[in-house]
């Protein structure tokens, strides 16, 4: 729900632009007040499915998500549209924070890195497919505005078999003990080098993401002369490989163990990156510097996005809401930097982002490196 709500406006920025006679820097507040909702409520929301349990967490959440859309579809004016986006997101938010606490809940350890990575999966491709159901959308419904009938519709799609078919699985709610030590368990998340890099592993991987999404569209249409259509449809076709390295990883996790996994994907990543980079640099940017290396690339994430997240909330059952929002949150807010600053130094030569991405993928190996100093200072401390 918060990736697709995020992403499924790209194809309208232009339109909500001539239709506010707003320039399109200041139309880019869709989106970011929606990252923005997503970024402060995750801590907000893992801290309160705690305290009060998951389910009636999930259904606010959603509540909240449902009625923003309808405030989103019917605003009249660009400061309407920009608040209802960013309590969209804060109704959002509930998505990835309650999910994953949900899976660590249920699977003990490790163990809950293959159903993630089932969650991760489908979560990762939302926001890949999204611009294309929003031009679709866009198409046959002929007003921007028309997006947010769909946002509307999934809410309740999903708030339908939440409130039927989703058990509690905090078993026991101990709302004076949670609320007493909220900071303290922030605290310990964050001297935690396990959470830390696990969170910022996910926060890179995304910025790598992002700072080629926020150009991706200008620059295979003035570079590829591949229109938006086509853009939609490369991207899309990414989302396959990013599923397969998801559902191999979690195959693989049985087989050889979490950081085993965490390990191929993070080098993975980084040869992605150094290879896309290298590549733009020497041929120039063409659809096979461009496609090649990100298929690589995508690949990684498959494994990288759903270890880490495994990983971050894997350490701390008792505070796994609180884990899982907090992780979210930074790892959003991690990418969305690398949004900003790839927007910012584009001008119209490729290569800047390709140096970005690439950098993007070696903060995140050194992510790793902090991860697995975590991991054997544990196991020392175990013996």
């Amino acid at each position: 729900m918060s990736p697709f709500g995020m992403a499924i406006v790209v194809p309208t920025l232009e339109l909500f632009a001539n239709e506010f006679e707003s320039s399109y820097s200041t139309i880019q507040f869709i989106i970011s007040a929606y990252l923005f909702g997503l970024a402060i409520a995750q801590p907000f929301m893992g801290f309160l499915s705690d305290k009060l349990g998951r389910k009636p967490v999930m259904i606010s959440g959603i509540i909240l998500f449902i009625i923003a859309s309808y405030v989103c579809m019917t605003a009249e004016t660009l400061s309407t549209l920009i608040i209802a986006r960013f309590f969209q997101g804060v109704g959002a938010s509930v998505g990835t924070v309650t999910s994953r606490a949900i899976i660590r809940d249920s699977y003990p350890g490790d163990e809950a890195a293959k159903p993630l990575s089932r969650v991760t999966a489908t979560m990762g491709m939302a926001p890949m497919i999204a611009p294309v159901v929003g031009a679709i959308a866009l198409s046959i419904l002929g007003s921007p505005s028309g997006i947010f009938l769909i946002t509307l519709l999934i809410g309740f799609l999903i708030l339908i078999p939440v409130l039927l078919f989703l058990p509690e699985t905090v078993i026991k709610v101990d709302s004076q003990k949670t609320q007493a030590s909220w900071y303290k368990n922030y605290y310990k998340l964050m001297r935690s080098e396990t959470f830390v890099g696990s969170t910022f592993i996910y926060g890179f991987t995304t910025g790598s993401f992002f700072a080629i999404l926020a150009v991706g569209s200008t620059v295979f249409s003035k570079d590829l002369g591949i229109e938006s259509t086509g853009f939609g449809l490369i991207w899309s076709s990414l989302t396959i490989l990013y599923a397969s390295g998801s559902f191999f990883a979690g195959n693989l996790t049985a087989r050889i163990g979490l950081m085993r996994v965490l390990s191929i994907g993070a080098m993975l990543n980084l040869a992605a990156g150094f290879l896309f980079a290298l590549l733009i640099y020497l041929t120039g940017t063409n659809i096979f510097s461009i496609v090649f290396p990100l298929s690589l690339m995508f690949f990684a994430h498959g494994f990288i996005v759903s270890m880490s997240m495994a990983k971050a909330v894997s350490d701390f059952p008792n505070i796994a809401g609180a884990s899982s929002g907090l992780s979210s949150s930074l790892g959003l807010v991690t990418g969305g930097m690398f949004s900003i600053l790839s927007g910012s130094i584009y001008s119209g030569e490729f290569f800047p982002i390709a140096i970005i991405v690439w950098l993007s993928t070696c903060f995140c190996y050194l992510c790793f490196l902090l991860v697995r100093s975590g991991d054997k200072k544990k196991a020392i401390q175990i013996s």
